[in-house]
Order: structure tokens, then sequence, then C-alpha cells
């Protein structure tokens, strides 16, 4: 069967088991669909339910946005939870514990991401105008275990 000619547009069930909830998004345009249409796109979406810490300290060569906001879609600012991020070679850490969005230029050292209380689920999500997620840990390309190289 022919295929629909915007068929491509549209990426159906972007879903990869989460450690802590079900399901999360990993989406790399280049990598996981829409056809090479996106080939510097990348973001993940989760689902934060109980407290943990993400990543070790890391750089990349491309900008990363991460946004923070309560899972109640209704009331997106209703954030209760805690969260600290790291950034920089000394670990200067950011305490917030509202909806905040961080912008890490390429080469800035950055994480662990530690949240600290959970008290209501909260969104993660992570952006890069990259064509694949590659951490640079100890001047060492690293990939994480849920990016499909």
């Amino acid at each position: 069967m022919a295929k629909r000619k915007y068929e491509k547009h549209f990426l159906s069930n972007p879903l990869i088991k989460g450690d802590d909830v079900k399901y999360r998004i990993v989406c790399q345009g280049s990598k996981t669909g829409f056809d090479g249409l996106m080939k510097n796109y990348w973001l993940r979406w989760n689902c934060i339910t109980k407290p943990r810490s993400m990543g070790d300290p890391h750089t990349h060569d491309f900008d990363e946005i991460f946004h923070f906001f309560g899972a109640d879609a209704s009331d997106i600012s209703d954030f209760q939870a805690v969260v600290e991020f790291s950034m920089g070679e000394e670990g200067e850490i950011y305490t917030f514990d509202k909806p905040t969005i961080v912008y890490v230029p390429a080469g800035l050292k950055h994480a662990p991401i530690n949240i600290k209380v959970v008290k209501k689920p909260i969104i993660f999500m992570n952006v890069a105008n990259a064509p694949s997620f590659v951490m640079n840990v100890d001047g060492k390309p690293f990939i994480p275990k849920d990016i499909k190289p």
C-alpha cells in the first residue's frame, strides 16, 4: 500500500519503558522518526513521581534546554517538588520549587539533577538542537541507555 503524502510528519506511539513510570518519550528527529525531516532535534519527556538523581557531571557539543513543570495538565503551575540542578566546573547548585526552564549552552558542565522532593508528579523535559544525544563524561563520549544510537 502506498504511503500517504504527509505520513512522515506523524510519529505514532513514541513511547519507551520508563524506570519509575510506565512510559517515557524520547524522540530524535534524525534517529527515531520523521524520515529525516528534523535532523537536529532531540527530546526526552519524563513524568517524575518520586525523588531521584539523574546524570553525572557532563558537557555536550550542543545547547540543551531543561523544562520542569507540574504534571497536572489543567494547572502546570502546581509544582510540588524540590529540584537541585548543578552547573559549571565548580558544581554550583541551583535549587528551585516552582516551574523552571534551564538553558545550558554547549560546553557548559552540568548535572547531576537531584529531584529531592516530589509531593505530586512533575514533568521533566529536555530538548536539544542536535542529531543525536551524546554526553561528554570525563572527556569521553557516552550515550545514555535510553537513547537509540
